[in-house]
């Protein structure tokens, strides 16, 4: 309504102001320059000439122009402020990016922070609100557990209660309105980054409310239920690697131990066969070929004599000591 009556108010004046001036032409030059520069001192001036129904429009626009900057003042002084000082064409800027609408009026929060359990959204100056959106978790504190809140009609449990305010005139008292549930809430915040959160919102509700509200939220500071379920969060991981390094370890004393190869001296097991009779080993030849056996002794001919079982059977393989390259011992640790 103040916009209005501003809007109508400047029309008004410069159109009373050209038809004053274009009607003085026929007058004097002084009185020409006076309509011309000094629009507003011809309504106290009788008898110089002037016409009066332009006039009587530049007088009206004055007291439309007037009234309109009053009214704004009172209801929006921040509004006033800034189209005084020539930024009326720029968008004022906004806590976050977010949109949306209270009860069909539109609504950009500039503040959005926690008090306790309720998460508000807030337009217009602290001590005077133009509108606001409050989400209340007093009981629906479990669902601030969850990764995202998120709450769709017909869903059961527990339902945040919406509280809304906005501005209905200077007339009229500011409208209060409470929701508890059938609406659509998607609730998400990031992990907190050097003290500050963001996260993003979706929330419409039915349509007699014509309320809604999407975008990104920014909070200055976490609040305490953001830091004690990240700490929650951050415990579990820590005992979850502990169970998971306890397992391991576990799993590694259960399993057998595994035997290990030896290299064995051939010089030694031809001087003292005796000594590694019977002894599992793992003959390697020149050939590359790997033969697994145990070792019975040298023959007559001094060749080495490696038993094998095949099935029921054993069968004895006859190695010269020029065609092995090397030979080991299993040894158990």
């Amino acid at each position: 309504m103040e916009a209005l009556m501003i809007l109508a108010g400047g029309l008004l004046l410069v159109v009373g102001w050209l038809w004053l001036v274009i009607a003085a032409i026929r007058l004097s030059v002084g009185r020409m320059l006076l309509a011309l520069f000094l629009a507003p001192l011809t309504l106290v001036l009788r008898g110089r000439g002037y016409p009066t129904w332009p006039r009587v429009l530049l007088l009206l626009g004055i007291v439309s122009l007037v009234i309109g900057v009053l009214e704004l003042q009172r209801q929006q002084p921040e509004r006033l402020a800034l189209l005084l000082s020539g930024g009326w064409s720029v968008d004022a800027p906004t806590a976050s990016d977010l949109q949306g609408t209270i009860m069909g009026q539109p609504f950009v929060p500039e503040r959005i922070l926690w008090r306790g359990e309720d998460l508000v959204f807030e337009e217009g100056p602290p001590d005077r609100l133009r509108r606001s959106l409050t989400i209340r978790f007093a009981d629906a504190g479990s669902l601030l557990q969850e990764p995202v809140i998120q709450r769709l009609p017909g869903d059961e449990g527990a339902w945040p209660e919406l509280v809304l305010q906005w501005y209905s005139g200077a007339l009229a008292a500011p409208g209060l309105r409470k929701v508890l549930d059938d609406y659509s809430l998607s609730l998400d915040f990031a992990e907190p980054v050097q003290g500050q959160v963001e996260g993003r919102i979706h929330l419409h509700l039915p349509t007699i409310y014509s309320t809604w509200l999407t975008g990104r939220v920014e909070l200055a500071s976490a609040p305490p239920w953001l830091l004690e379920r990240e700490q929650a969060e951050q415990l579990a991981q820590q005992q979850a690697a502990a169970h998971t390094a306890a397992t391991d370890v576990r799993e590694e004393r259960q399993q057998p131990q595994q035997q290990e190869w030896q290299e064995l001296s051939l010089l030694a097991l031809i001087d003292e066969p005796a000594l590694f009779s019977g002894s599992a080993v793992r003959l390697t030849t020149w050939s590359g070929r790997v033969h697994l056996g145990t070792f019975r002794e040298f023959s007559a001919e001094q060749r080495l004599i490696l038993a094998q079982a095949r099935g029921a059977n054993q069968v004895e393989l006859h190695f010269h000591p020029l065609d092995i390259r090397m030979i080991e011992s299993r040894v158990t640790p």
